[in-house]
């Protein structure tokens, strides 16, 4: 499948320089520069070797289009979000596939909300880009502006700053370790960790685009920072997936707790100063509605994809929301997953409560979480409905997204991914034993 390019909620992605061609850049470029209107374009992208190229292909499309561009360079995904949402009538695209390899790149197209395109935006956007002609090319072209990186930069770090107790934060002089993954945060982290007065070691910086390890911020991926956090005798480790939007941490003693833990800190620190709705993706942690009913707040849960999960909490006027992959939205800041605002905010908690990270998470009751996928290709529909059918009638079932199974002691979630072509299981139990056993049994039946 590494031949076709993958078009999602997530935006576009594939392994350059086919299918992700600059001439293909050029014309989804042109495609939203028509569909975004008049409206100046915020253009970014990460570390990946080939982000240079698609940058100036996907400039040249808007460009052609008649559009106003700010290049920022290289700065994360929250970071241009940030900056699209408070610059009204203004839209943006990041090149970035995230926490897919390093052969890999991709587009990600942000609404003038600030938002990723939802569906029904998705549809109008890949409808213009198939049907060129539906546009006539502008006389004019648009102008490129210079980007003002350190002050798009700062302009966003003092946005987080404003929301968290910074004070409170620098007393404690942490020691931090993160795991930049060569990616974004190997420019922007460790100023952002040192504003807040924290003594900031930072591993994996260079060289840049050239990743060390697999860049999700998955358990697996993380030994390094845990061996690391040991020997420098960190208070906590951060580990950020290339484009910044994702995190996960070790805690003193090396552990790692994984990623569904970030969200689950990170609604603590918030739910204990301030109640409101919470809103998680259906794939998200339990132990989210364990935090909120303790601070007597509701949670609602959305389809996967950021967009998704935004308009959710929009709708409900959420107080925090986000992904248990690491992905935490405060909307206080902007509607966007956030690396930068997940440690501050759980810095700020670890500093209010004055205990070690590891203590910290003991006093969360037990829920294991286990994940899988199965390369399947364009079979992935059909193993939804086969499965659908021989739960039907004998279980309680979601079908807002794929199939979640649910129990009094667990859950077993499968859907189709958006970013790969492979079928996602998720799967959580009260214990090991029981989250084991229901992976067991569902990946039995997709063998």
């Amino acid at each position: 499948m590494k031949n076709k390019l993958i078009i999602s909620v997530a935006g576009i992605r594939g392994v350059y320089p086919e299918p992700l061609s600059p001439e293909k850049v050029y014309r989804f470029g042109l495609a939203f520069g028509f569909y975004s209107g008049r409206k100046k374009i915020f253009v970014a992208r990460d570390t990946r070797k080939s982000g240079t190229a698609l940058k100036l292909a996907l400039m040249a499309g808007l460009s052609a289009a008649g559009r106003d561009i700010i290049d920022i360079d290289i700065a994360s995904t929250p970071q241009l979000t940030y900056l699209v949402e408070k610059n009204g009538g203004a839209c943006g695209v990041i090149i970035s596939a995230s926490h897919n390899p390093e052969e890999y790149n991709g587009l990600k197209f942000v609404s003038s909300k600030g938002t990723f395109l939802n569906e029904k935006e998705g549809r109008e956007f890949l409808d213009i880009f198939s049907n060129p002609g539906m546009y006539v090319m502008p006389c004019k072209t648009g102008n490129l502006v210079a980007g003002k990186q350190e002050y798009y930069r700062q302009m966003y770090f003092e946005g987080i700053y404003k929301k968290v107790n910074v004070a409170d934060i620098r007393k404690k002089k942490f020691k931090v370790i993160a795991d930049v993954c060569q990616g974004v945060g190997a420019f922007y982290t460790r100023s952002f960790l040192e504003y807040l007065g924290c003594e900031a070691v930072i591993i994996n910086r260079e060289p840049l685009g050239v990743f060390s390890h697999n860049p999700e911020p998955l358990a697996a991926n993380l030994k390094e920072l845990s061996m690391a956090a040991v020997k420098e005798k960190a208070d906590i480790g951060f580990a950020q997936d290339p484009d910044a939007d994702r995190l996960a941490i070790v805690d003193e003693k090396g552990n790692i707790p994984g990623e569904e833990l970030t969200l689950a800190l990170a609604v603590q620190s918030v739910l204990e100063r301030t109640a409101g709705p919470v809103v998680v993706n259906l794939s998200t942690s339990a132990l989210i509605e364990h935090i909120a009913e303790k601070h007597s707040s509701r949670v609602y849960r959305t389809r996967i994809g950021e967009v998704n999960v935004v308009e959710g909490m929009k709708k409900k006027r959420a107080v925090i929301g986000g992904e248990g992959n690491g992905g935490v939205i405060l909307p206080d800041v902007h509607y966007g997953r956030d690396s930068f605002v997940g440690m501050a905010l759980i810095l700020e908690y670890i500093a209010r409560k004055g205990q070690p990270v590891s203590e910290i998470i003991s006093e969360f009751p037990e829920y294991t979480m286990l994940k899988e996928k199965f390369v399947m290709g364009g079979r992935k529909a059909d193993a939804i409905k086969v499965l659908t059918k021989t739960y039907s009638g004998k279980e309680e079932l979601n079908l807002q997204d794929g199939m979640k199974i649910i129990r009094k002691d667990g859950w077993i979630h499968i859907r189709p991914s958006g970013t790969e072509p492979v079928l996602r299981v998720y799967v959580e139990g009260r214990s090991k034993t029981i989250a084991r056993k229901y992976l067991a049994e569902i990946t039995g039946l997709i063998r």
